[in-house]
C-alpha cells in the first residue's frame, strides 16, 4: 500500500468508530438509506477507494466494483495530512480539495462524514 492507502486505512479506522456510535443519526430510517458508499480519493501519484458497507464498516481498496459515490481530488501531501489528522483546517488549503458528487446519497453521507477525513 502507498501513503494514500496507509492514510485511509487510518482514516477508515476512526471513521468506523464514528460510524458505530452514531449509528441511528447516521443510517436515519435504517442502513440502506444512505449505505453503502464508495468514495475515491485521488492524488497526482495514486488513488484509493473508502467503502463503506451496509453494516457500517469500512475498508480501504484499490478499486471499487461500482461507480463511486464521492471523488475527492488533491495533492498527495495535503490530502494525506488532512486524512492523518482528521480535522478540516481551512488555514492549509491555498488550493482546497476537489470533490465531486456522484449521488445525493454521496453529497449527504459526505456531510455527515467528511469533516471526520479532514474534509
Amino acid at each position: 500500500m502507498g501513503e494514500l492507502s496507509d492514510a485511509l486505512a487510518a482514516a477508515a479506522r476512526q471513521l468506523e468508530a464514528r460510524l458505530a456510535a452514531h449509528r441511528d443519526e447516521m443510517t436515519g430510517a435504517g442502513p440502506g438509506e444512505l449505505f453503502p458508499q464508495s468514495w475515491r480519493f485521488q492524488t497526482e501519484s495514486e488513488s484509493a477507494v473508502l467503502r463503506i458497507a451496509a453494516d457500517g464498516s469500512v475498508s480501504v481498496q484499490a478499486d471499487a466494483i461500482e461507480p463511486p459515490t464521492v471523488i475527492v481530488a488533491w495533492e498527495q501531501r495535503r490530502l494525506v495530512r488532512a486524512l492523518l489528522s482528521g480535522r478540516s483546517n481551512e488555514e492549509d488549503r491555498p488550493q482546497p480539495p476537489s470533490i465531486r458528487f456522484t449521488s445525493d446519497r454521496g453529497r449527504r453521507a459526505f456531510s455527515l462524514l467528511g469533516t471526520s477525513l479532514g474534509l
